[in-house]
């Protein structure tokens, strides 16, 4: 493919208040490798001004579905997939910045891979500006150890790095009742139903940390909601000893990682190693 070609992908992205990052977050689309036949952009109810700055684009594959009130992330999302016309949906939040050959790239994979249905790809943690990287992801490629992950009540996918087959986001749509870990029960059931993913190792999104962003937070909650799922998709029980144990070793990498004093990088990494050292020894061997 070639600049400015069209392929039958359909961005799907829910905004709310994020007014400040859309130039941002046009700026990568538009520079991609290859444009999407649709970005569909779901305000939901933003009192920012970001209508303002959405008027102010006048691209062919652009649909913005303002919402007058404020519906929930979730329900933001299943808007816009009812509305999707591509083979392929890409999910990415308006916060990110696609990296330019990220749409190229998944979609000849998946166009490539017909059997499977999902594809995920690691990032670049940025804050403020791209310059300012604070670390990559590192998500499993294979299909065996994506489910396994999911199995285990963990991401095997990260949710703004994912492209999949229309039919089954339109057959498994998101459920507000499960946000803020609607990216997990989502994908499980997916998983859980036959749907296969394989990822692509490179960083392909750049994901902006900040104040409200998810990737910044992780509240007790959102751990004990995503094994509650856990134990519903795939039958299994967790005990609150596990979940209190991974939700410190979660809380304390995501301090490592985005802690810029190195020796309180060094203390935090020391705390989660310790409290999953399987994790560790996987990441060493990897």
């Amino acid at each position: 493919m070639s600049k400015n070609q069209y392929c039958d992908v359909s961005i799907i992205c829910a905004n709310y208040n994020n007014g400040k990052y859309l130039d941002d977050f046009f700026s990568g689309v538009i520079n991609s490798t290859v444009l999407p036949k649709e970005l569909i952009i779901i305000d939901d109810g933003s009192s920012d001004n970001s209508l303002e700055i959405l008027s102010r684009y006048n691209l062919p594959y652009l649909k913005v579905i303002v919402l007058e009130n404020n519906l929930g992330f979730a329900n933001a999302l299943n808007e816009g997939i009812s509305k999707a016309k591509g083979k392929y949906i890409l999910r990415v939040d308006p916060d990110d910045i696609l990296e330019k050959t990220r749409i190229e790239k998944q979609f000849n994979f998946l166009e490539n891979n017909p059997t499977i249905d999902l594809t995920g790809t690691n990032v670049v943690y940025f804050n403020g500006t791209l310059e300012n990287s604070v670390g990559n992801s590192n998500f499993p490629q294979e299909s065996e150890k994506i489910r396994k992950r999911f199995q285990k009540g963990e991401h095997g996918l990260l949710h703004g790095t994912v492209m999949g087959k229309t039919l089954i986001f339109k057959k498994h749509l998101y459920n507000q009742a499960n946000v803020p870990a609607e990216d997990y029960d989502i994908f499980s059931r997916m998983i859980k139903d036959g749907a296969k993913a394989q990822s692509i190792s490179e960083n392909l999104t750049f994901v902006r940390i900040h104040q409200n962003s998810v990737s910044n937070t992780l509240p007790f909650s959102t751990v004990k909601k995503t094994y509650l799922l856990r134990d519903e998709v795939f039958e299994t029980k967790t005990s609150r000893f596990k979940i209190v144990v991974n939700y410190l070793s979660l809380k304390y990498y995501r301090r490592y990682f985005f802690e810029r004093n190195h020796v309180k990088r060094i203390l935090f990494l020391g705390i989660s190693s310790v409290l999953r050292v399987d994790k560790v020894l996987n990441k060493y061997f990897k």
